[in-house]
């Protein structure tokens, strides 16, 4: 019984369909009608008045009050031709500028341990360059974690005790040449420093 009613319906559906297209069918079928020329203009003047030409000017015939029979004057050359624009794009270059950057000091070799940083290490750390005392300050310079990171010292070692000599001196003159000597405030006064 239920397949009975779904082939009905499938069949009531398909009979519905049929006969709401097929109209559209049936037009789209038929041929199209061909417009009739209006006749205003004689076959020989159409090809070449039409062309670049202007109306001037209409006046009804009296052969007819409805427009079909009116007369057009048609100007040749009336039209101005449009300029030629080149189609292609143009690329525009703008510099920007680089972005700041901290001066860094390049890597040197040894020291002799009677510079300005070995003194400071002495007064910050008593010149041990692998101090962890647990204080939040690191290394011979008593680097914190964030400043060294920010002066680029992850480069060599993920916290300033874990670097050698030379590397810690090199974050420090990166620092020096942003800040001074104001990172080390009690040592910088003890030493003399500016």
């Amino acid at each position: 019984m239920h397949l009975v009613r779904r082939t009905a319906l499938l069949a009531a559906t398909s009979v519905i369909g049929i006969a709401l297209l097929a109209p559209l069918a049936a037009r789209s079928a038929a041929p199209a009608l061909v417009a009739k020329p209006d006749g205003l203009l004689a076959p020989a003047a159409s090809a070449t008045l039409l062309d670049r030409g202007r109306l001037v000017g209409r006046q009804a015939d009296a052969s007819g009050a409805d427009g079909i029979g009116s007369i057009e004057q048609i100007v040749d050359g009336g039209l101005p031709t449009p300029a030629v624009v080149p189609m292609e794009a143009t690329l525009h270059i703008i510099a920007t500028p680089a972005p700041p950057r901290v001066a860094m000091a390049p890597r040197t070799g040894t020291y002799s341990g009677s510079t300005v940083w070995d003194d400071l290490a002495r007064c910050e750390s008593s010149g041990n360059w692998a101090t962890n005392t647990g204080n939040g300050y690191y290394g011979g310079l008593q680097f914190d974690h964030s400043t060294w990171h920010g002066y680029d010292g992850g480069e060599f070692a993920e916290y300033p005790h874990q670097a050698t000599r030379e590397e810690q001196i090199i974050v420090a003159e990166r620092l020096r040449a942003a800040r001074g000597y104001q990172p080390w405030p009690a040592c910088r006064v003890k030493l003399g420093l500016p």
